[in-house]
């Protein structure tokens, strides 16, 4: 997910929540179900829409959107000037929090039941899927093995139109740990070429084995 302030982390507890996005016809189920509205009070000429958030809810899953929440006006521009501006009009700052939890739900929905990148006015830098993915894993001193799995899933996710520029950054990766002789980087130019080949991208593979048998004994060592 190429959101800001939402890392590997935060979407993986989201996802273990949420369970299959197919579950919820539309944004307001996953916020119903996560109990992110206020209470409402009526009685005869009475009518209190403003209470405390709604008691009967999934503790877990809503306890995941405000930790998104937090995160989103912590580190990301776009919320942390709602919030700004929200806090200067007088809202309280825990409706504040429901108000960015709302307006992530309906993100994210659109991002995953869409199954497309979803293009919204808190990114304004392009961050890419893949790009991202690998930078985590490699953080991580994830296996190889598990990475190119984990690669290969999300590159079958990706929408065609957004191929070309997924795979931008990747070539790049893959030229710079071409070049290197260490094992490490070696072993990460074999998964990228592994994951661009599904793009219809081969072009590197033939230049790598263009380098000559010391290049085709290091991948065999690292295979």
């Amino acid at each position: 997910m190429p959101f800001a302030a939402v890392n590997v982390i935060s979407a993986s507890e989201l996802a273990g929540e949420m369970g299959p996005i197919e579950h919820y016809a539309h944004a307001k189920a996953i916020t119903g179900r996560a109990g992110l509205f206020p209470s409402r009070y009526q009685s005869e000429g009475v009518d209190r829409a403003d209470g405390p958030l709604a008691h009967l809810r999934n503790a877990r899953l809503r306890a995941a959107w405000m930790r998104v929440a937090d995160n989103l006006i912590k580190c990301n521009a776009h919320f942390r000037g709602k919030s700004a501006w929200w806090k200067q009009r007088g809202v309280d700052a825990r409706d504040i929090r429901c108000r960015v939890a709302n307006r992530a739900v309906r993100t994210v929905f659109q991002m995953v039941s869409g199954r497309r990148l979803y293009h919204h006015p808190s990114r304004l830098d392009r961050q890419y899927v893949l790009d991202k993915l690998l930078e985590f894993h490699q953080k991580h001193h994830t296996p190889p093995h598990v990475i190119l799995r984990d690669m290969a899933h999300a590159a079958d996710q990706i929408p065609k139109y957004e191929w070309a520029a997924e795979a931008v950054p990747l070539q790049e990766k893959c030229e710079r740990a071409r070049r290197s002789r260490r094992t490490g980087p070696q072993a990460i130019s074999e998964i990228l070429l592994a994951v661009l080949a599904r793009y219809g991208i081969t072009g590197l593979e033939s230049d790598l084995e263009a380098q000559g048998p010391d290049a085709s004994s290091s991948d065999a060592s690292t295979g």
